[in-house]
């Protein structure tokens, strides 16, 4: 590696001079999760989900699914008292580092343009250099919310180096990396923020083997809202993340097909008031990368566009974004009258138009240029019915506009005839029965 060098000496004479500033940024990443939920396996892809970046696999990353507020250090002030220790502020919370072995340092992280410009990794002067088997920690003036960890360059081509973590860690985005266990990972020129959930006054990690240098930087987090629907469930877990009756898996911005979904396995559905079905694009670990995004729409994937990992958002957070559902009309074959019609505009009885038969395949036509069809217009208890209309009236099929809950709704069964109920008619489809 070609890496500029910055010496130690230099670094102690002017970085008393910088100040402690805190940058924050609004970045996308996982839901937060307890200490004691370290094992889960929500999909049921052979990978917990603190080591998942798509824990219900509907190719969307939890990173963007829930967005957290990120804050970052700002340059770290080295003491001219102990070459083994620095300080830094992040949100206001000052931290000590210390390192086993005397610090070094760099002017910039390197490589920073390896990392996605929209997670705000800082470019600090100093910097962090490690080159030495090293243990680090990081001890807080006052308790810190799910720290963060920024490594770059871990490693070579030709050097493998191992890092050790205190705590379990969740990835929010790496390359050149292997997750071996909720506390080590292992990288090969490899570059990765990870955050360890929870509330800590101290974390420690250890760099387990030298190299020509990697660099460390730190930051923290704090959730942002993450339950578009507010079903319970949240986005990274919800296969319908807004209840409009789309899978989130279709509603991304890459080509899935309906024919390339699965039955969902693992725990995840789509929550509460959906119609959707429990599907996604992978249920096994056959058909995910290392990080738990399913390969049909990472670099390769027949589903793919743009040659990046999984896909984004699109309008999986956009209730009745659905796409609308037409369907050609049959071509071939007998067209068959339609037999009931109504119109204002004259046409009924006159044989020349031939109305409503001229008007093939339908149940019954609808004809003006200046008149809307009304339905009937009436509330709704709270039990579900219509306020004036007995319920020994109800009949299958029964069409009525809700003026309490503001949509369309009809009789009917959603379940074979074993309960009957009024439902919404909020989103198009195209059945095929």
């Amino acid at each position: 590696m070609n890496k500029g060098i910055f010496t130690l000496t230099g670094l102690l004479m002017c970085s008393l001079l910088f100040s402690q500033t805190s940058h924050h940024q609004i970045l996308p990443n996982k839901t937060n999760h307890s200490p004691t939920a370290k094992l889960a396996d929500s999909d049921g892809d052979g990978i917990m989900d603190d080591n998942d970046r798509d824990d219900d696999n509907d190719g969307i990353p939890d990173a963007l699914e829930c967005p957290r507020q990120f804050y970052w250090t700002g340059p770290l002030t080295f003491s001219a008292t102990n070459n083994k220790v620095a300080t830094g502020t992040i949100n206001g919370v000052n931290f000590t580092y210390t390192s086993s072995h005397p610090l070094e340092a760099t002017g910039n992280l390197y490589g920073i343009g390896n990392f996605p410009a929209s997670y705000g990794v800082p470019n600090n002067n100093p910097t962090i250099k490690n080159t030495q088997v090293t243990t680090n920690t990081l001890t807080f003036a006052s308790p810190m919310t799910d720290p963060v960890l920024v490594f770059a360059s871990i490693g070579s081509s030709v050097i493998s180096v191992p890092i050790v973590f205190s705590n379990p860690i969740e990835i929010i985005w790496a390359s050149g990396l292997i997750v071996n266990s909720p506390t080590q990972i292992t990288g090969r020129e490899g570059n990765v923020i990870v955050r360890i959930p929870g509330v800590y006054t101290s974390i420690s990690f250890n760099y387990t083997a030298a190299e020509s240098y990697a660099n460390f930087t730190f930051g923290a987090t704090l959730p942002l809202p993450c339950d578009y629907d507010g079903d319970g469930i949240p986005n990274s877990l919800d296969l319908d993340s807004d209840n409009d009756g789309c899978l989130d898996a279709l509603e991304g911005d890459e080509n899935v097909l309906s024919s390339q979904l699965v039955t969902a396995g693992g725990t995840i559905t789509v929550g509460s008031g959906s119609i959707a079905p429990n599907n996604n694009i992978c249920a096994s670990s056959t058909c995910v990368d290392s990080q738990g995004i399913p390969l049909l729409v990472n670099p390769g994937g027949i589903a793919d566009v743009g040659s990046d990992q999984g896909q984004g958002l699109g309008s999986s957070q956009n209730i009745n974004a659905c796409n609308s559902c037409y369907k050609p009309g049959a071509l071939s074959g007998t067209a068959l009258d339609t037999k009931v019609g109504i119109t204002a505009l004259g046409r009924a009885g006159n044989t020349a138009d031939n109305w409503p038969m001229v008007r093939k395949g339908g149940w019954m036509a609808l004809e003006s240029k200046t008149k809307g069809f009304v339905l009937n217009r009436v509330p709704f208890n709270g039990s579900g019915n219509p306020i004036g209309i007995l319920p020994a009236d109800f009949i299958e099929g029964m069409t009525v506009y809700d003026t309490t809950n503001n949509c369309l709704k009809i009789y009917t069964t959603k379940d074979n005839g074993t309960t009957y109920g009024w439902h919404c008619i909020s989103i198009q489809t195209c059945p095929d029965v």
